[in-house]
């Protein structure tokens, strides 16, 4: 309930005034009896302390300096995967050796399920750069991999079959 108030943006400002006005009230006090003077007295004495302005831009400025380093050292950023799918997700390519294709993907989670997406194939028999396939099938017709398209479905369905079953072991 209390949690609730102090969202609330009227309420959480009346009780912020409470919280200053009985600390206010409480320091009066202590200097009351520790000064020997009337309860009056200490509140006028209160009132008439002087801040410099130096002092009231320099809080702020140093509440933002030391909230930048606290948030820095001590919190954790919070990833939008846990470990498990962040590790999962690493297994993003692979190269079939007998055709030397280059399949590279997306991994994604629909909840607590895996699947890929943004499958791109590409050919690596064309030196060290691979040269993405256009159509499903490499650009260079003097390529092998020229002159048979890749079924994406299909080549897809057996990632995600073996990322499912990766998945499953690392749970």
């Amino acid at each position: 309930m209390i949690k609730k108030i102090w969202t609330d943006p009227v309420w959480s400002k009346v009780i912020s005034v409470g919280i200053i006005g009985l600390l206010t009230l409480g320091y009066t006090k202590f200097l009351s009896v520790t000064e020997n003077v009337t309860f009056k007295e200490a509140f006028e004495k209160i009132l008439e302390i002087k801040i410099e302005v130096v002092y009231v831009f320099l809080a702020p400025v140093t509440y933002w300096i030391l909230k930048y380093f606290y948030r820095k050292i001590f919190k954790k950023e919070k990833a939008y995967y846990s470990i498990k799918q962040q590790k999962l997700r690493s297994f993003n390519k692979t190269i079939d050796p007998s055709t030397g294709i280059l399949f590279r993907w997306g991994v994604y989670f629909d909840y607590d399920t895996p699947f890929i997406s943004d499958l791109t194939a590409f050919c690596t028999k064309h030196g060290e750069t691979p040269i993405r396939f256009i159509s499903n099938r490499c650009p260079f017709n003097d390529c092998t991999n020229s002159h048979n398209r890749i079924d994406e479905y299909a080549v897809k369905n057996f990632i995600e079959s073996d990322l499912i079953d990766r998945w499953e072991k690392i749970k």
